[in-house]
């Protein structure tokens, strides 16, 4: 999309703190609250986002949300002086927390008799386990009628995301419940995009979409419209039946079958070693990838359409072990993996 501006005019700002209201909560099941924000002002992020239509599907494209802290009124943040100046450098107290959602869809509704954007977001609540931070907290309170700031891309920008297949033949896409928006708009899409595509040998692009959640009870919320011979949907609870299995265990075990690998590239990768193919032992992480580094965070940049493009995203311990699964465990390029860490065990966002 080309873009153009008047000549002497300011440039857009590429982030944007906008006001929403909340128009709807819906619980889903356990794990997850359904949160609708609309209101004029979001018709200023990036049309890219929005879309043109009634409805639009965003893939893994996100917005941050700016949490208050309890008893005080949301804030704007202010940008005209950058958002480390105008947001991050008040005291946590004053300021509050910023959480990233990613965006499962976009619509239209009337509010306050006009036509506005209407964003929807699925925000996971913790019910405690020490898990219950502020952006759970928020969702598990938040009513219709409350007002909300958020950041997001500005009106010449593209959408925060990373979802870029390539043309592959076979997509595989993994994560756990915070990834559940992103991995349900992706699969929805995906059916649509290839409905009637087909290769010149007659076969079909297919999509393996594994989402681990925390219960039973949240899967049946993550089911598709219909059954499609393309799209294979592996949804895996946590908790239920059996044994708890820990975070990532039961998508990496997933993942490892859908690769055809052993289920001992698992245990290594699970325990912090590196798989190697054939008959060799595993060595350790090098420096670069120990666990308590930074959160992981790569796009891919697939080129060939006969390689898998994998699409990882979650927790960033599980990301940085599903990532040596599909790489050093079945050799698929490093350029055909994109991994995001969306949030990290034991560490804040802000």
């Amino acid at each position: 999309m080309t873009v153009t501006s008047t000549p002497g005019a300011a440039p857009a700002a590429p982030v944007l703190c906008v006001e929403a209201a909340v128009t709807s909560v819906t619980p889903l099941c356990p794990s997850f609250r359904r949160i609708t924000l609309a209101g004029p002002e979001l018709a200023g992020l990036s049309p890219a986002l929005l879309g043109a239509g009634e409805s639009t599907r965003c893939r893994d494209a996100y917005i941050k949300l700016l949490v208050p802290p309890p008893g005080r009124a949301p804030e704007r943040a202010d940008l005209s002086v950058g958002l480390r100046e105008g947001w991050f450098a008040r005291p946590a107290e004053e300021r509050g927390w910023m959480r990233t959602y990613t965006v499962r869809g976009v619509r239209r509704t009337t509010f306050c008799g006009i036509v506005v954007p209407e964003l929807v977001i699925d925000v996971v609540v913790h019910d405690g386990h020490g898990q219950d931070g502020p952006g759970s907290r928020w969702a598990a309170a938040a009513a219709p009628g409350e007002r909300v700031y958020l950041l997001g891309p500005g009106p010449q920008e593209r959408p925060w995301a990373a979802w870029d297949h390539g043309g592959a033949r076979h997509v595989l896409a993994v994560g756990d419940e915070t990834a559940a928006p992103a991995l349900m708009s992706v699969a929805e899409e995906f059916a649509e995009e290839f409905a009637d595509a087909a290769a010149a040998d007659g076969s079909r692009p297919r999509l393996d979409v594994v989402l681990e959640v925390p219960h039973r009870d949240d899967v049946a919320a993550h089911r598709l419209a219909a059954e499609l011979p393309d799209v294979r949907l592996h949804v895996l609870p946590r908790a239920g039946r059996g044994a708890p299995a820990g975070h990532g265990h039961r998508a990496a075990a997933r993942l490892a079958g859908l690769l055809g690998l052993p289920g001992g590239a698992v245990d290594d990768v699970l325990a912090g070693r590196r798989p190697q193919r054939g008959e060799h032992a595993p060595v350790p992480l090098r420096v670069g990838e120990r666990p308590e580094e930074p959160r992981a965070w790569s796009v891919a940049a697939p080129g060939r359409a006969d390689v898998p493009y994998v699409f990882l995203a979650g927790e960033s311990g599980t990301v940085k072990a599903l990532r040596r699964l599909c790489v050093d465990a079945a050799g698929i390029p490093k350029d055909n993996v994109s991994f995001m860490g969306y949030w990290r065990q034991g560490q804040a966002e802000s």
